[in-house]
This record gives C-alpha cells, structure tokens and sequence, in this order.
C-alpha cells in the first residue's frame, strides 16, 4: 500500500517514483495509484500539490470539488483509553457508492469523529480499515492516534477522504479542495495544486476579476471557475480561492494567476 513516508522528494519536490505517466510529474494521470490520496508535495517555489482520484472528470484550470457524501455514522461505538481500533458499523446506505460496502483502506486519509460536543471531542485520521461487503457489519478502523476519552456506546462519524472522490461540475454546496495540474477522467488519479501561483479561470458571474478597485481576491463558483470580489462583501460566503498576483488598471480584467489559498 503507498504510504506518505514513501514520498520522497528531489530537487523541485519530484516524487523518486517516475514509472508509468508518473515520468510527466504532476501533470500525470493515471489509473495506477502511486500515492495516498491528500500525499503532499511541495516544489521549490513553495507550491503544494497534493495527490487526488477523479469521481468524476475534472479539468485543470478549474476547481475540482469534493464529491464524496457524509453519510457513515454509528451511534453505538465503544472504545477504552489508549485504543487504536474501534469497531464502527456500517448502515445498508452507507458509503461513496451509498451500499454499505467499503473497500479495504478505502477510508485511509479520512477521519473518525466521536463527542459532539461532550467533554472531549476526539477527532482522528483514519490509517487502515477492514473490508465490509455488505451493510450491517461492523468495520474495524486504525486510528493515527490513541482514543483519549472512552467511547461507551457513543454517536459516532467518519468522513470521507475529500481527496479520492473529487469532480467537475455544478457544485454550490461542495468544497473545493485542489485546482487539477491535468485534465483526468473518472477513476484517474492526478495531483491537484492546492496553494501558489496557479491559473484559475474566470467565469460565472464575473469574467474580468480585478477590474475594479479593490477586486483583488477570487472565491469560487459553481463549475470550479472563479469570481472577482473583495476580501469585506466575502462573495456571499462562497469559497475562497485566493488573491489575483497580476496588475490591472480600471476598467480592464487581470490575468488570473491567482496566489491560490486552498490548503498548505
């Protein structure tokens, strides 16, 4: 299984392993996983990629958002203090594909929430989990970390890894997570860059950004594009991307190389 400790990097933060389409760097896509997905990498210039999979097809220049439900909870957990395991059943619908069945590690990088707001909210990445063919068994999960709060029969939660099902499309509720290197079609993996200079497109409402006195931060709209506005009006609380690194004058549209602000 690929592992973050095998991330090496050389030089601009290439990762060593360059078989297959990996020799393009981060504009590889692939169905070969070489990475766990959220793996980041980080090039000389202090740009971040971080390595993701396709739900659907996403396209460079856009935002590619989170496509993954929330839909695994169990209200029964029970773990002791110092626990690296705990046992969470997964329901008929629950799940990516909402079937109840999840893959070995598929929930590798994603995270295991208990407490809601009790004495001790506990939140843990998720390293390992067992297979679950079928709704109604329960799933053991590996935890980065030891339970620090006994669980007895708690509410429980796990979200999805956010980078392994990523797509395209007409988001208003999703988050973006990353703005693609490459075009990938569903089930590729790719690397999307999620902070530095990078070009975004614009669109929605709003095809010149920064054609305005101080119109210099972009937040992100629907399809993955990305419009213009002020750091004070929030954009009507959509997603921030970043801030326009390009000049402009009055009147007229900036380049949209924006210094984008997703995740370090």
């Amino acid at each position: 299984m690929p592992s973050y400790a095998n991330m090496a990097t050389v030089g601009g933060g290439m990762p060593l392993d360059l078989t297959g389409d990996y020799a393009l760097g981060y504009g590889s896509e692939e169905t070969v996983q070489r990475a766990d997905y959220g793996a980041r990498v980080i090039t000389n210039d202090g740009r971040v990629f971080k390595y993701c999979k396709a739900k659907a097809a996403v396209k460079s220049g856009f935002g590619a958002a989170n496509d993954a439900p929330q839909n695994i909870s169990d209200a029964t957990v029970t773990a002791a203090v110092g626990d690296l395991e705990v046992g969470v059943t997964i329901g008929a619908g629950h799940g990516a594909a909402a079937d109840g069945a999840i893959a070995e590690n598929e929930l590798r990088g994603g995270y295991f929430v208990a407490g809601h707001g009790s004495t001790i909210v506990q939140n843990r990445m998720i390293e390992k989990n067992t297979l679950v063919a079928a709704g109604g068994a329960e799933c053991t999960l590996t935890l980065d970390f030891p339970i620090a709060d006994a669980l007895a029969a708690k509410f429980c939660e796990i979200v999805l890894n956010p980078y392994r099902y990523l797509s395209k499309g007409a988001f208003e509720y999703n988050a973006f997570m990353c703005v693609p290197a490459v075009n990938a079609d569903a089930a590729e993996n790719f690397w999307g860059q999620t902070w530095g200079p990078c070009w975004v497109t614009p669109g929605g409402a709003d095809g010149t950004p920064g054609d305005s006195v101080d119109d210099r931060t972009v937040y992100f709209v629907g399809d993955g594009s990305v419009n213009g506005g002020t750091a004070i009006d929030e954009e009507r609380g959509h997603q921030l991307a970043g801030f326009i690194i390009d000049e402009t004058g009055n009147g007229t549209g900036a380049l949209p190389l924006v210094m984008l602000q997703i995740s370090i």
